[in-house]
């Protein structure tokens, strides 16, 4: 004997079932789970070092349809700093403040049971700021009969910055960009960054510099000027061969055509007391005076042939 059975069973059936599931869901469950944090950097002189995710396990007790949907599980919370404190030289968050700091966030509805943390290591490091030159990376040739009068000028020479004290202390100088000029016949004067490529830097005065070359035409003189020598002790002479050099002059040709052999003091440069055993084999030679408009001063041989002996 077949029995047939009425579909308002089955519809009872799935009722009592979905009842009895959010009956269940509606009482109060305890689980414990991982919370993921990361952390803001408080005001002052602070930057956060690394940004990455932190899991805390945390134990947390709600009723499951508030878990169901409203999971503290699924988010990643942001702590404030404010309150850290420094212990064996890092600065960390107290359990009872992460404690403070989730229930906030997760609402009335969830109650923290449990921070399974002792403290939170916060990764801040202190800002500290410093000036540092600036260090031209400048290639200049010059075109024939031209070069460069005085130095190369930055402006300004140097910049403040600021970092982390660790990341702080590795830096003596700052480099610019790479710039390089061939055949210059004028005089240079243009903005160059400043090159901050692999620094972890929280800040910057300024981000370039002005690069300054004043590029001058130049003539070129050589003169014959006697080299002056020293009254030795112990009656000894020094003569050397030959009794003069010749002294290379760049400079604008005005004041090439100013210049005689007299805008030139050369001598023998070394010290006759240190004792005659560590005499060299030929003496270097140096100015005494030289005038000091000119572009550039050099010898064209710059050791002479000397012979001492007894007068």
């Amino acid at each position: 004997m077949k029995y047939k059975v009425d579909p308002k069973f089955f519809v009872f059936l799935a009722l009592s079932i979905v009842l009895w599931q959010f009956t269940n869901l509606a009482k109060p469950v305890s689980v414990s789970k991982l919370v993921n944090v990361t952390f803001k950097a408080p005001d002052g002189d602070y930057q956060l070092i690394d940004d990455s995710v932190v899991s805390i396990e945390t134990r947390v007790t709600a009723t499951g349809l508030r878990l169901l949907f409203n999971s503290p599980y699924n988010k990643v919370y942001s702590l404030s700093t404010e309150s850290m404190v420094e212990s064996d030289d890092q600065f960390v968050l107290l359990p009872s403040d992460i404690e403070s700091q989730l229930q906030k966030e997760f609402g009335e509805a969830i109650a923290i049971e449990k921070i399974f943390t002792a403290e939170l290591a916060v990764p801040l490091a202190r800002i500290a700021s410093k000036k540092v030159p600036v260090i031209p990376d400048v290639s200049i040739s010059y075109k024939q009969n031209y070069i460069l009068k005085g130095a190369l000028s930055v402006s300004p020479d140097s910049v403040r910055i600021s970092a982390p004290e660790s990341t702080l202390s590795a830096i003596s100088a700052l480099n610019t960009v790479p710039l390089k000029r061939d055949n210059v016949s004028v005089s240079i004067n243009q903005p160059l960054a400043i090159d901050y490529s692999d620094l972890e830097l929280s800040s910057v005065e300024r981000t370039e510099v002005t690069i300054s070359a004043e590029v001058v035409r130049f003539s070129e003189m050589v003169y014959e000027v006697p080299i002056l020598l020293p009254e030795l002790e112990n009656g000894m002479r020094l003569a050397v061969f030959p009794p003069s050099a010749q002294v290379v002059c760049k400079a604008p040709a005005e004041i090439l055509k100013a210049l005689d052999s007299g805008a030139f003091g050369v001598t023998v440069d070394f010290d006759f007391s240190q004792g005659m055993d560590s005499l060299p084999s030929r003496l270097p030679l140096r100015f005494s005076y030289s005038p000091s408009d000119v572009l550039e001063v050099f010898f064209s041989n710059d050791r002479v042939n000397y012979i001492l002996e007894k007068q």
